[in-house]
């Protein structure tokens, strides 16, 4: 059981006694393992947390918690909220170097990031902070360089070698098929050994050509889409900019230090707030047109920056505000900084992207 699992409960005045704990505890990490098979109820499960209206059933969500406790209270949002919160953490924490449950981590917390301009509880806070926490550890681990050592590749090359001078000096068949097996058994070591070696040399060599490209992209000072200096795109320099960042992106979550690269591209705003429909009404229409025309509009409504661009870009400047404010649950006037648009653009893009591998994949 996590460590602050009871406090959780505690920031909504909830207070459960020991018993009940473990139940909801069972629930949570059957939960949490179930969702490394389905984003629709891991997107829920965040649309849960975050307090947001539902777009799919919530049923299987409930089951799991009736089945460690018959008489789970089914209508409690606040305990609801709590249960989707520390489901999403065990996520999270629970994420290995690699395979389906690193995506499903990768998922969550770009979920919950991008979702939380539209948070409705802030006393939990804390949670997300714990899920962003894990998902930045995630990031630093993907990116750390693994030992590569070339003589353990040679070494096992010279032992083959080695034995394959015993063949050549075998007499009859028995002495060969002694000094056969000794040959192959090294040759194997050496196969798996370098397919090992070269799989390190391989990921330092996936993280090193992304940070370079993006270090190039950082100094250019202009966007790859448009072609023009991050000073003459003005306000529409942060949606761009996130979102070509995460183009650049490789490595699951994007380098860690993100947020101030982007925040060096946004530096020629004067770091006033303005309002979210001003980014939106300053971007090209044929680039806001292409980047959204193809998105699932019923996962949006976890990324409101993205919403608020795919709905532009099929109206009128002065029309699309009143839509988006009636059918997101937020308003286009929320004032926001460059950087904060910027870094929100970035994790929207990394959610799309996330998803749509998937439907790539199927």
């Amino acid at each position: 059981m996590h460590k602050n699992f009871g406090e959780w409960y505690r920031l909504v005045a909830l207070e459960p006694d020991g018993a009940k704990l473990a139940k909801r505890w069972a629930g949570v990490e059957a939960w949490a393992t179930a969702l490394r098979s389905s984003d629709q109820n891991l997107l829920e499960t965040v649309r849960i947390f975050q307090g947001l209206p539902s777009k799919t059933s919530r049923d299987a969500f409930l089951a799991v918690f009736q089945k460690q406790d018959p008489a789970f209270p089914q209508r409690n949002n606040l305990e609801l909220q709590v249960l989707a919160g520390a489901s999403l953490v065990a996520c999270v924490q629970s994420a290995p170097e690699g395979g389906e449950i690193l995506r499903t981590a990768v998922l969550a917390g770009a979920a919950v990031e991008a979702s939380s301009l539209r948070a409705t509880e802030p006393r939990l806070d804390e949670i997300s902070r714990e899920v962003l926490a894990g998902v930045h550890e995630i990031a630093i681990e993907l990116r750390k360089r693994k030992p590569f050592d070339p003589s353990a590749i040679s070494g096992s090359a010279d032992t083959a070698a080695t034995a394959m001078e015993r063949v050549t000096a075998a007499n009859d068949w028995l002495q060969l098929r002694t000094a056969v097996t000794p040959v192959f058994q090294a040759l194997l070591y050496a196969v798996r050994g370098a397919e090992s070696e070269l799989e390190a040399a391989m990921h330092n060599l996936r993280c090193a050509d992304e940070e370079t490209n993006i270090l190039w992209w950082v100094e250019g000072g202009c966007s790859r889409d448009i072609n023009k200096s991050w000073r003459s795109l003005k306000e529409a320099a942060s949606i761009i900019a996130g979102t070509e960042l995460a183009d650049l992106t490789d490595v699951a979550l994007g380098p860690s230090n993100a947020a101030a690269l982007l925040t060096r591209v946004a530096s020629e705003s004067k770091g006033q707030e303005i309002a979210l429909a001003e980014f939106v009404n300053a971007l090209p229409e044929e680039w806001a047109r292409e980047r959204t025309m193809k998105f699932d509009e019923g996962k949006l409504d976890l990324m409101p920056l993205t919403l608020a661009t795919s709905i532009r870009s099929k109206s009128a400047p002065t029309s699309w505000q009143q839509y988006f404010d009636s059918s997101s649950g937020m308003k286009s006037s929320i004032q926001l900084t460059a950087a904060r648009v910027a870094r929100q653009a970035y994790v929207e893009a990394i959610l799309l992207r996330t998803l749509s591998d998937a439907d790539t994949e199927e």
